[in-house]
């Protein structure tokens, strides 16, 4: 999935919720919820067996009406319709055929016995309106798309809330940033490079921010700088490269939760983004160093046991958590190692951070 494909993909799950929620309350799915009920209970189906196998012939009316036609050819009801004898209407026969002649007039008796008669007689009752209903409220597509998704499934993409985000809509860098690294003691030197590496920091002069995007770039530029020695300490050291680091001022982010960053690489220089703590020898970098990709939606998932990275949808990482129930903050910095030369570009979209409720 392409990094256009995976923020549509984000945005889909942000309307997912929002229609569910949606759907849940409306009119439709309270009408599908008592029809469902009905039309599933069992008097409700038993009825319809009823009038759906009943053959006519074994119905009451049916069979009635099968007496009185058998009795009509009957030869003694045949003379006494000839004769009209009176006395004749004494005999079994004449005496059923005159009692059914009556029964079979009554109009309660014509409407019920059509009714039975009539092969496709389910269709013409309420409960086949019903059910009819029902079938196309099955079908809807607000009832569909609310039976594919489980209240777990919503409730786990709510419990996610925003924590804190850089959206880089105005230049320049907000006070939340500050220029070097963030150390537990104010006393101790922020801005600074490290010996091992070919770049120094030059306090946010590589950094630009427009048109809602950050960019950190590294350029082939001598300068003299304030850099970590190992052994000898913070010296002054030449370096043929410039670039920049920044961090949080603060703790932004929770004990666990869900860092995004969208992210556009480029050229030989190496990029971190990360969380970590003050003066922190480990971090929780969501660029995995081996699985840059020059286009991407960043994912870093972590909580107390595990840190897990994603690429756009996939997941590229699993480590367990060297920072487990720390409060961190962020951390992003472009740099060259000892062993790499060349110029570079890390441009960030945006970078969000979620937190689970």
């Amino acid at each position: 999935m392409n990094t256009k494909a995976f923020e549509q993909w984000l945005q889909a799950q942000a309307q997912l919720m929002v229609r569910y929620r949606q759907v849940e309350k409306s009119e439709i799915l309270a009408e599908y919820n008592t029809l469902k009920k009905v039309v599933e209970s069992t008097d409700f189906q038993a009825k319809k067996k009823e009038l759906t196998t009943t053959r006519y012939e074994d119905t009451q009316e049916g069979k009635k009406m099968a007496r009185y036609k058998q009795l009509k050819w009957n030869s003694t009801v045949i003379l006494y319709n000839l004769l009209k004898k009176e006395a004749w209407k004494e005999k079994a026969a004449v005496a059923e055929y005159l009692e059914l002649a009556e029964q079979v007039k009554v109009p309660e008796f014509q409407q019920t016995n059509a009714f039975w008669k009539n092969k496709k007689r389910w269709f013409t009752t309420p409960e086949s309106q019903q059910e009819k209903r029902y079938d196309a409220l099955v079908k809807h597509a607000d009832i569909v798309f609310y039976f594919q998704h489980t209240e777990q499934e919503i409730a786990d993409l709510e419990a996610y809330k925003m924590a804190w985000a850089a959206e880089f809509e105005t230049a320049p860098l907000s006070d939340v940033w500050q220029t070097g690294f963030l150390y537990p003691s104010k006393e101790l030197k922020a801005n600074h490079s490290h010996v091992n590496e070919l770049q120094a920091y030059t306090q946010g002069r590589n950094t630009q921010v427009a048109n809602r995007v950050l960019s950190i770039q590294t350029k082939k530029e001598k300068t003299t700088a304030p850099a970590w020695h190992p052994t000898k300490g913070m010296i002054m050291h030449p370096f043929a490269y410039t670039s920049d680091v920044w961090h949080t001022a603060e703790a932004v982010a929770p004990k666990a939760g869900v860092l995004q960053a969208k992210v556009h690489l480029s050229g030989k220089a190496k990029h971190v983004v990360c969380l970590t703590t003050a003066g922190a020898k480990k971090s929780l970098h969501i660029l995995p160093a081996d699985k840059q990709v020059k286009d991407a939606i960043y994912t870093l998932v972590w909580n107390g046991n595990e840190v897990v990275n994603y690429v756009n949808d996939v997941e590229v990482a699993r480590s367990k958590n060297p920072l487990a129930g720390e409060a961190l903050h962020l951390l992003m910095r472009s740099y060259l190692p000892g062993n790499v030369k060349g110029t570079g570009k890390m441009e960030i979209d945006w970078i969000r951070i979620y937190t689970h409720a």
